[in-house]
């Protein structure tokens, strides 16, 4: 079924073969903001109505947004650089929005409710039973490649924009997720814990999201298949024993880990001065993983906005000189901690596979119970990693990207173990990496992290049943392997 054509047309004859201007366009026109869509209304006497001017204004200055943010990410985007290229003047712009972060909402808005309105048509729509999600998830490919742009603000462009625009994404996330797990089990109750369309969602987002950022949105709609056909290896139920009530959601910003990693308690506390026995070698890096440790605690209660050199100074105990020894800028700070927490993340998950990579099913398992159990100890760097990445830039995205696909290595050897009358489309181990960070992020976001390790074996079910098959993995997943001595 494809997408309905809802792009919105602009309130003036277009040229003829000019597509018709507006957000929904998203990078249709020239590049160099002098295509049709920001061509302006005459001025002078022109008879044309007042809200009409401001529609058209509006809607210039929304499109500007869209594809200035494609370009650079939200918080490199001035006020000058959305008039300039909407060709309306600032006096105008501040008429029409009190900020940035006004012209932002509304241009996520205008693209979240039509492609929020186009999916939930698709899915709502009569088709035969099971074939849902499949047209869901065509008209949601279709939508991305034929505007990427506005699709990359959808999928993306939260990250970064600030309180208000996360709380819009969560709303609609939440709404969509309710909306398929209704139609899979209509009995569903918000008390039972059922991860199956948090995946799900997940990975089509991950897929989605990694196109559109490479610039390769055309490729979606060959990939749904692929996609329809992981989501339809889930049985509607989880098997017994996999589910658990969920208690209240909360949020919280407190980053006290239950219990601290290893690497964590050896980089507490400041060196001893004066005359003393230590290395350079050491005292830099005991330096280094403190300064890293309070860039992931500050940014893990203060946001990235609350994210200085002096706070990260002070709660690292160190100099300001210290710091600039080290790190140039408090950004490079931000990409050292995300890579000690990726890394620390591979390590701790990476051990425990190897420990059981005679079983593979169990490796898979111990991985993801040492990952989570990682987390736990060091739930700032978690929160750095799985909540805040793509707010930072795109050096700290890319550093995500190749830790994900470095964690898709170990799902690989899934497909050996696959019956020989199963078949598992080749996207699966990607779409499984982003359902995975998806159900992290949520957990890390909402302030659940302690709470994972108890849906720690829905988690493994989850992951291995596009391989295994239902029965097979939820035996795995009930059997937790032994930890390592």
């Amino acid at each position: 079924m494809p997408a309905r054509d809802v792009r919105r047309t602009v309130r003036r004859k277009p040229a003829k073969d000019t597509p018709s201007r507006g957000v929904a366009n998203g990078g249709a026109a020239a590049r160099d903001g002098t295509g049709e869509r920001y061509r302006r209304l005459p001025t002078g006497t022109h008879g044309l109505d007042p809200k009409e001017v401001q529609r058209d204004q509006r809607e210039r200055l929304r499109t500007a947004m869209v594809e200035l943010i494609a370009r650079r990410g939200y918080r490199a985007v001035r006020i000058l650089d959305v008039t300039k290229l909407a060709r309306v003047s600032r006096p105008t712009f501040y008429n029409l929005y009190a900020d940035k972060e006004a012209l932002f909402l509304d241009a996520y808005d205008e693209i979240s409710g039509r492609a929020a309105r186009n999916v939930v048509e698709a899915y709502e729509a009569k088709v035969s039973e099971g074939e849902h999600l499949e047209v869901a998830i065509r008209t949601f490919a279709a939508l991305a490649a034929a505007e990427p742009d506005a699709m990359s603000l959808f999928v993306l462009g939260a990250f970064g924009a600030g309180a208000k625009a996360l709380e819009r994404r969560n709303r609609t996330l939440e709404a969509l997720e309710q909306l398929v797990r209704k139609r899979r089990d209509p009995a569903s109750t918000e008390r039972r814990v059922d991860l199956t369309v948090k995946m799900l969602l997940g990975g089509v987002r991950e897929v989605t999201a990694a196109r559109l950022r490479r610039g390769r949105s055309d490729e979606l709609p060959e990939l749904v298949e692929e996609l329809a056909a992981w989501a339809a290896s889930y049985p509607l139920k989880l098997p017994a024993g996999l589910e658990g009530s969920a208690p209240p959601r909360r949020r919280s910003t407190d980053v006290a880990p239950l219990q601290m990693s290893e690497r964590a308690r050896q980089a507490e506390g400041r060196l001893p001065s004066g005359r003393h026995a230590l290395s350079r070698k050491f005292i830099v890096k005991n330096q280094r993983e403190r300064i890293v440790d309070a860039t992931a605690a500050t940014v893990a209660s203060k946001g990235l906005a609350g994210l200085t050199i002096p706070e990260i100074a002070r709660r690292a105990n160190v100099s300001h000189q210290t710091f600039y020894e080290i790190y140039p800028t408090k950004h490079d700070a931000f990409l050292g901690a995300l890579k000690v927490g990726m890394h620390q993340a591979l390590r701790v998950a990476g051990e425990a596979y190897d420990a059981h990579n005679d079983d593979w099913p169990s490796a898979i398992s111990a991985g993801l119970h040492a990952l989570i159990e990682y987390l736990i100890s060091e739930p700032a760097h978690a929160h750095l990693s799985l909540v805040d990445t793509f707010a930072a830039s795109p050096d700290a995205i890319e550093i995500r990207d190749r830790a994900l696909e470095s964690f898709s290595v170990y799902l690989r050897p899934g497909y050996e173990f696959a019956p020989n009358n199963r078949r598992v489309p080749a996207i699966v181990t990607e779409a499984l990496v982003g359902g995975i960070w998806q159900v992290l992020h949520d957990y890390i976001d909402t302030g659940r992290i302690s709470e994972l390790p108890g849906v720690a074996p829905q988690i493994v079910y989850l992951t291995l049943v596009p391989f295994l098959g239902s029965k097979a993995a939820a035996k795995a997943a009930r059997l937790r392997p032994a930890p390592l001595s």
